[in-house]
């Protein structure tokens, strides 16, 4: 792979059952990569992805139901051609069309996401991209590490600053999803370096600073992050299967080049724990 990080596995065939050395040197990539990319991978069924996803950590469902794969808790549908069908908005929603990182409003935020390309436009678009947000805290400046340093931000289930809609949830869905204050920078628990720890859908307020001062902050770590060399696009073939860490990366969608163009994939989120903050 030419890109800053991330890596590509070769010759691991996700529907056979893998042994205890092959499982401990492949999560030990994922820690260390942040994305790690499975060519040619040919899963007949939901369930064979969801033993896959099951090699790197337990599935978790998502906090709101309205495009999980009927028969599976965990498994979820992405398609650039939904609405949200609780609201009736006929506008289609592209989900993951901006910088963001899973749940971060939960206590315990899903640690890892896998993505398995089912139906890809055929004129192209469609990328997923991430940000490595460990590389990004390394090459901030001294006065802006001691800056966040203890310093916590409020994830909401959607910010103020949000630049997209997010689906509507229930009020099921509502209890314990509403916001955590989090660590701006968090250390990884397997590797322990440390990664800003922040999302434009989310990120609300930080801690001990007025709302001006705080959204100076967030704009300027965003514009920060948002550097190509810090980045990796990933461009799907059919068969692919990716998995990315959490803890250390943003991601988002590209739109897709021609709009008619079905982008289908399937996605299960593996449980994470709380985010420690970084010393």
């Amino acid at each position: 792979m030419k890109a800053p990080f991330g890596a590509e596995v070769i010759g691991v065939d996700l529907k056979q059952s893998l042994d205890g050395g092959t499982k401990t040197a492949i999560n030990r990539a994922f820690a260390d990569n942040g994305v790690l990319v499975f060519r040619g991978q040919s899963f007949a069924t939901p369930d064979q992805f969801l033993a896959a996803a099951t090699n790197l950590g337990e599935p978790m469902p998502p906090v709101v139901a309205t495009y999980r794969l009927p028969g599976y808790e965990a498994i979820e549908e992405l398609t650039n051609t939904a609405t949200d069908t609780r609201t009736g908005e006929k506008t289609l929603l592209y989900r993951g069309g901006s910088w963001h990182t899973e749940h971060s409003n939960l206590a315990c935020p899903p640690k890892a996401t896998t993505l398995y390309a089912i139906d890809l436009p055929p004129s192209g678009g469609g990328n997923t991209e991430f940000i490595n947000m460990m590389m990004a805290y390394e090459a901030l400046d001294p006065a802006t590490r001691e800056t966040l340093r203890g310093r916590r931000a409020f994830q909401a289930y959607i910010s103020r600053r949000a630049p997209r809609k997010l689906l509507a949830r229930t009020d099921a869905e509502k209890q314990g999803s509403d916001g955590v204050w989090q660590p701006m920078v968090r250390r990884h628990p397997e590797t322990g370096r440390a990664a800003l720890y922040l999302n434009p859908m989310r990120c609300d307020a930080v801690e001990e600073m007025e709302q001006a001062e705080g959204d100076v902050l967030l704009d300027a770590l965003y514009a920060h992050a948002d550097q190509t060399q810090f980045q990796y696009s990933h461009g799907w073939s059919a068969g692919d299967m990716l998995i990315w860490d959490n803890r250390s990366c943003l991601h988002q969608a590209t739109p897709v080049r021609v709009a008619s163009e079905r982008r289908y994939m399937h996605r299960i989120m593996l449980r994470g724990d709380a985010p420690i903050m970084a010393g």
